[in-house]
């Protein structure tokens, strides 16, 4: 890779003759790849359960530390939500395909045109469990 001026990246020109060889090796490091993907995916969700099954945040071991957090993911279940704009009489949000435009909904909460509270019930709320492993210091 040659770097120039910090802006463009020019890579070297790759020729026919040269090609078979990145195959190979691609063949071969999308095996291994695969291998410790099911490997890496397998451990994540057996580290992650038994973490939060005994309520450890934190986890030292003698090369890093895992941590594990819970966060909440919101998002408008869509079929309750046009149902409800369309009760409330907001014009120019629910689209003739069905569905909600939402950057009009966004500016018609954001204009108070609609009350954000009103639309929890369309709402709907998943959690997503992080697993982080770093180097220990």
């Amino acid at each position: 890779m040659i770097f120039v001026a910090r802006k463009k990246i020019i890579e070297p020109k790759i020729t026919i003759k040269e090609l078979p060889g990145i195959i190979d090796r691609f063949f071969s490091n999308k095996i291994q790849f695969d291998t410790y993907k099911k490997l890496t995916d397998a451990d994540n969700k057996t580290i992650k359960e038994v973490m939060l099954e005994n309520k450890l945040d934190e986890l030292p071991t003698e090369k890093c530390v895992a941590s594990v957090s819970v966060s909440k993911r919101e998002s408008f279940i869509e079929e309750a939500l046009i149902t409800k704009i369309k009760d409330m009489k907001i014009r120019g949000i629910v689209k003739k395909k069905e569905y909600v435009d939402m950057d009009a909904l966004e500016n018609a909460i954001y204009n108070n045109k609609i009350n954000a509270a009103d639309l929890a019930s369309c709402q709907e709320v998943k959690e997503v469990v992080t697993l982080r492993v770093k180097a220990v210091k």
